[in-house]
């Protein structure tokens, strides 16, 4: 266990502030899995989408034989979405491939999963003909490819941060999670998330019985997507707000770096972000990573501003069991990072002032077998494990 007070991160480059804001306020601010490979794979995302078919409303004002409409929806909202849909297929390049809109037929409507912790309201997803699917929120349209590719019994279509799989036989498709869990179902179109601010976990693979058994696709823009609305123009709070927590991201994400630097030297293997956690219920900003099998680190947001930082040796652990990797107590704060086994669904900071009672904590965050907990405390704190909804282990914090 080791523990390192980190000076504030010098201030970024004029340029580097620029595009970082700008990626900040378009709510574009990419998951990471990786320190390096996921960065390299959302730039492929981005750059797929200059090479695809990203166009503004050029449908408007082309013969009336190209703008025929769907049948009308009783719901104003979701005739409002269908229009932006049908206005980006005619507006695209790759309408050929989709059928004519005035044969479009609405199948269903499902709410987008809220899993890039951007949106109050991340929009909604048109399932049109039962063979593809248009998102729409409050300043774009993304539409996905007629049907998918084949994964054994089912179809998958790529769709960024999420993929849409077609299961027209109603095969209960199994899905299981980075943070241990497995979901199911048989539902004939499903949005899958590969993000990791997905609840739960991203998904890291899926089982279609007796056909397919693999990981899901590697993150891909959707074939046609549009912004058709401008995005509000920030307050200046609101421009200084978003430059400080990103020159505060890029602070803790180099701090995790320097922390992992020498494990992943040592042993050849890859560093990877884990965990990016905002401010929350009065806990810092914190980022924890790790080297698979080596070590792992949390560095978070000091009351200086500076990063502070903690890092242990990783260990095994059985499925039930979790494990104090490293800890620290500074400025009345309490930071312990563990490592889970995938049966334990919850783990608790909690102060314990008398012998057995309870104290006042807080949940921690489990993700993809590691837990960060964080409580302002003073006295002795406890860490209670919970698996299949009872108390499984009390680990004491030092």
């Amino acid at each position: 266990m080791n523990e390192l007070q980190l000076p504030p991160a010098p201030p970024l480059p004029d340029e580097v502030r620029e595009r970082v804001l700008r990626n900040v306020l378009a709510g574009t601010r990419a998951p990471r899995r990786r320190l390096a490979p996921l960065v390299a794979a959302v730039l492929a995302v981005v750059a797929t989408l200059a090479l695809t078919t990203t166009v503004a409303l050029s449908g408007v004002g082309e013969p009336a034989a190209q703008q025929e409409n769907p049948a009308p929806q009783g719901d104003p909202a979701v005739a409002e979405a269908l229009g932006r849909c049908v206005a980006a297929v005619n507006g695209s390049e790759l309408r050929g491939q989709y059928p004519p809109p005035a044969e479009w037929r609405i199948t269903d409507v499902l709410p987008m999963p809220n899993d890039m912790m951007r949106r109050d309201d991340p929009g909604t997803v048109l399932v049109i003909d039962g063979s593809f699917a248009c998102h729409t929120d409050d300043t774009n349209v993304s539409v996905s490819m007629v049907g998918g590719r084949p994964a054994g019994a089912v179809e998958i279509a790529p769709f960024g941060f999420q993929i849409i799989l077609f299961n027209p036989h109603r095969i209960a498709v199994e899905v299981g999670l980075s943070g241990g869990s497995t979901e199911t179902s048989a539902e004939p179109v499903q949005i899958i998330s590969l993000s990791p601010y997905a609840p739960g976990g991203w998904a890291q693979r899926i089982v279609v019985p007796g056909s397919f058994d693999g990981p899901p696709p590697e993150l891909e823009s959707p074939p046609i997507q549009v912004r058709d609305r401008p995005e509000p123009e920030p307050s200046p709070e609101e421009v200084q707000a978003a430059m400080r927590r990103a020159e505060q991201h890029a602070g803790l994400s180099a701090c995790l770096m320097d922390q992992l630097g020498s494990a992943a030297q040592r042993t050849g293997k890859p560093d990877e972000m884990v965990l990016d956690q905002d401010p929350i219920a009065g806990a810092p900003a914190a980022v924890v990573g790790r080297v698979t099998d080596a070590q792992a680190a949390v560095c978070y947001a000091g009351p200086g501003g500076g990063p502070i930082a903690a890092a242990g040796d990783l260990s095994p652990v059985e499925t039930s069991e979790a494990r104090i990797v490293t800890s620290l107590r500074r400025d009345g704060l309490v930071v312990a990072l563990l490592t889970v086994g995938p049966l334990v669904d919850r783990v608790e900071i909690a102060t314990t002032p008398q012998p057995g009672s309870t104290g006042s904590g807080a949940r921690c965050t489990i993700k993809d077998g590691l837990a960060l907990c964080i409580l302002r405390a003073d006295g002795a704190v406890d860490l209670r494990t919970t698996v299949g909804g009872g108390i499984r282990d009390v680990l004491p914090v030092p």
